[in-house]
């Protein structure tokens, strides 16, 4: 896999780690009220979403437990249609979605751990 493709997915897991860290310490019943918290899952979901647009369909053909064209729209919600955000939306993707997408690109890219990521 080319070095591009897997400094991308690279970012994906580590923005997928930030938003579960973030997290750690919040209750469902917090987070309404922690916009600081809010603040930077959007953003970490923004990263993702950005990465996500840069990977060939040979690289997302090679992860099809992942969801990528959903990643990529939300990614263009919270950006395009913030005023809309559900918070709830950003809860269960901290809590639900970005430990499921650790849990399917670790071992993935465990595979390509001597490769470069410098292109």
């Amino acid at each position: 896999m080319e070095a591009d493709q897997l400094r991308r997915l690279r970012d994906i897991l580590n923005a997928a780690r930030l938003i579960v860290s973030y997290v750690r310490d919040v209750s469902s019943a917090e987070f309404p009220a922690n916009i600081e918290k809010q603040d930077a899952i959007i953003r970490r979901i923004e990263i993702i979403g950005e990465a996500t647009a840069h990977l060939t369909e040979a690289t997302r053909t090679a992860i099809p437990e992942l969801p990528f064209r959903k990643m990529r729209g939300m990614r263009n919600i919270v950006a395009h249609d913030y005023a809309n955000v559900d918070v709830t939306v950003i809860w269960d993707v901290a809590t639900i979605h970005a430990p499921q997408l650790i849990a399917v690109l670790e071992p993935f890219l465990a595979g390509f751990d001597s490769v470069p990521t410098q292109a």
